[in-house]
């Protein structure tokens, strides 16, 4: 998520020894390695999709089985009173690295994620953007997550995290903005830190994400999130004036187009081949475009438009776990709904004749 300074450091406190107590339970073979495969990264799932131990971010998301082992750590995830997203006990490996990168997919836009330390020593440090911070353990921390951001572990030992995901109800945002005032450098608060000691008497109740992904998504979604891309592009004056032209109509025509289909199908599955056939229309148009339409010096639009948009669009996969929600979407039904459990190999469920890990497991 976009926020108005790189790092924010929240009024509260944790009981490390008792979070390392938590962690400490756990063994090598518990911790499984970073689904992109970066070195020294792994981590151990503890609140995710079906409550299963996976990397994916679409889906209802329900305690695992590794956090039913630990009282504490449930009772500081209730403590925030928020919605639940996806969250996990993250480790990095000493003098590995947490690569630079920017989280710019739909899960990230409006959606922030806590840090607690638990093991660390001075040596770690968070850099976002042109600044950096050492998280040491047991407070808590958010980070603009837009922004390219890395981890360093310069230490002999595992660094190891607890990080939450939340969209940030009123409540959050409040408690955040109260301390919006803290210096960029100077991280220190100026009001009462609150301790969030271990209870054996806590029953540790929150509530998780049920719905995260649109099974069609909405169209004034869809033209909210490419009027901000195009704002993004317009910031970055080395575009070309005429290219940027062309990326703004391309975009354009495409939510509006989106919007006269949803008129006529709505979520139905009379309509998914030509959603489809419409985001396949326009990455076909945008291609010229995509190392020449930026949003800074190293960040094509395109990727973003394919991570944020095209991408997310479309999560008919849900269909089976969502249909009470969305009672249109089986209305016209004319073909069999889509496995949940869907493999990279299958047939996309979109109806383009292309293997999953080609069609909308390439774009998420």
């Amino acid at each position: 998520m976009k926020l108005q300074q790189e790092f924010y450091k929240l009024p509260l406190t944790f009981d490390v020894e008792r979070l390392k107590q938590e962690v400490e339970q756990f063994t090598d073979k518990d911790w499984t390695a970073h689904h992109e495969n970066f070195k020294g990264n792994s981590a151990i799932p503890l609140i995710a999709v079906n409550g299963e131990f996976n990397n994916e971010f679409k889906g209802e998301m329900l305690p695992t089985p590794a956090l039913d082992k630990c009282d504490y750590i449930k009772q500081v995830i209730a403590s925030f009173g928020e919605v639940i997203g996806r969250s996990r006990l993250m480790r990095l490996a000493p003098g590995a690295e947490v690569p630079l990168h920017s989280d710019i997919n739909y899960h990230w836009y409006k959606r922030v994620r806590i840090h607690i330390p638990i093991t660390t020593e001075p040596s770690v440090e968070f850099h976002c953007g042109d600044k950096s911070v050492h998280m040491a353990a047991g407070e808590c921390w958010i980070f603009d997550s837009w922004k390219y951001h890395r981890v360093v572990n310069a230490s002999e030992n595992y660094r190891v995290h607890l990080v939450i995901d939340i969209a940030g109800s009123s409540r959050f945002w409040e408690l955040i903005n109260e301390h919006s005032a803290i210096s960029q450098n100077n991280y220190t608060h100026n009001n009462n830190v609150k301790f969030i000691p271990y209870s054996p008497k806590n029953l540790s109740d929150f509530i998780t994400e049920k719905n995260n992904f649109p099974i069609i998504m909405q169209p004034a979604e869809i033209e909210l999130l490419s009027k901000d891309l195009l704002a993004e592009v317009d910031l970055y004056k080395n575009n070309s004036a005429e290219e940027v032209a062309l990326f703004r109509k391309l975009l354009t025509n495409f939510y509006l187009d989106w919007r006269e289909l949803w008129a006529q199908f709505g979520y139905e599955k009379l309509g998914w081949p030509k959603y489809h056939k419409l985001r396949e229309q326009l990455m076909q148009h945008i291609a010229s475009l995509n190392d020449s339409v930026k949003v800074d010096d190293t960040t094509s639009a395109t990727t973003i438009l394919i991570h944020l948009i095209l991408g997310p669009s479309m999560s008919t996969e849900l269909i089976k776990t969502r249909n009470q929600s969305a009672p249109s979407a089986t209305a016209s039904a004319t073909t069999k709904p889509p496995s949940a459990h869907l493999s990279r190999n299958s047939d996309c469920h979109c109806g383009s004749g292309k293997k999953f890990k080609h069609c909308h497991g390439q774009l998420n």
